[in-house]
């Protein structure tokens, strides 16, 4: 997840030290026209025109706090304070224009240079702003979708995605590490996560790029396929559990796999399918483990 300046004390003591610094130099300038530009006969503060700009002068403070306040990436962050400083230099120009005579080299190069030059940042810093918020979704959809430990789909995604495959014919696998259990005893909870990642790895391998290989949580995996030939089917499940039988954790530690293998029938919803293929897995494990069974 990205990094907010905010969260660290030593930035937000540098946040107040700069607005301070902003504040003393909006005051300086505020003090340069009033005591060294020549007033307008009439001052037009208040006319409809002072009152606008004094609006876009509130306008931006507001906005300026609001991005000290909040917490932002470190780019977006600088580019919006950056471009609203400029702007609210700018902006204050704008309204001491309606209160002194400025002369013509302040007013184009002064108000006008550093209003376009803030606002050109100010833009920089709201598509800063947009692609870090594209990022923080991707993250935050992708930990709601995803196994951390496998890399593979998590049981909320797997459902979600099953709802939408329910049409008859479509298979499920169903599985699971043998004596896992004893393998976190024996070994630790480290090696028996190299074992879950281990086979997270050869169920993304093996699945076909139509189907869903995701941890159900624990050592229960599931793969959901696209309707293929029942032989297709058992052959597949064979594959991952040789492929699991072949693997080596931590170089030397050699694990096995129970399968149920199944397919949804007509008329039956995923859940019942999970109940027939986890009753086929059940019934592996008690003809020995280190098999596959098809699911009545």
């Amino acid at each position: 997840m990205p990094e907010f300046p905010a969260k660290k004390p030593y930035l937000r003591q540098h946040r107040r030290r700069f607005m301070l610094c902003l504040a003393a130099l909006l005051l300086l300038e505020i003090a340069f026209h009033l005591l060294w530009l020549p007033a307008l006969p009439e001052i037009w503060l208040f006319s409809v025109g002072g009152i606008a700009e004094l609006t876009v002068l509130l306008i931006i403070m507001v906005m300026l706090w609001g991005v000290q306040r909040n917490e932002l990436s470190a780019t977006s962050y600088n580019w919006l304070t950056s471009g609203l400083s400029l702007w609210l230099v700018s902006a204050v120009a704008d309204v001491m224009d309606e209160v002194v005579r400025q002369p013509r080299w302040l007013s184009a190069f002064g108000e006008d240079l550093m209003r376009v030059f803030g606002m050109a940042l100010v833009a920089c810093g709201v598509f800063s702003l947009m692609r870090h918020a594209r990022r923080v979704h991707q993250q935050l959809n992708s930990l709601a979708n995803t196994d951390e430990l496998t890399g593979l789909c998590n049981r909320r995604h797997f459902n979600l995605l099953g709802a939408d495959m329910q049409p008859a014919g479509i298979g499920l696998l169903l599985l699971d590490l043998d004596h896992f259990k004893s393998v976190n005893d024996t070994y630790g909870h480290s090696v028996g996560d190299a074992a879950l990642r281990e086979l997270g790895r050869i169920l993304a391998l093996q699945c076909p790029p139509e189907g869903v290989a995701a941890r159900l949580g624990g050592e229960e995996f599931a793969v959901l396929l696209p309707d293929m030939p029942d032989g297709r089917l058992q052959d597949l499940a064979e594959q991952i559990r040789l492929a699991v039988a072949a693997m080596r954790v931590n170089g030397s530690l050699q694990l096995t796999t129970s399968v149920g293998v199944g397919r949804l029938r007509l008329g039956e919803t995923l859940e019942q399918l999970q109940q027939r293929t986890d009753r086929a897995l059940y019934r592996a494990k008690e003809m020995g483990r280190n098999r596959s069974e098809w699911a009545d």
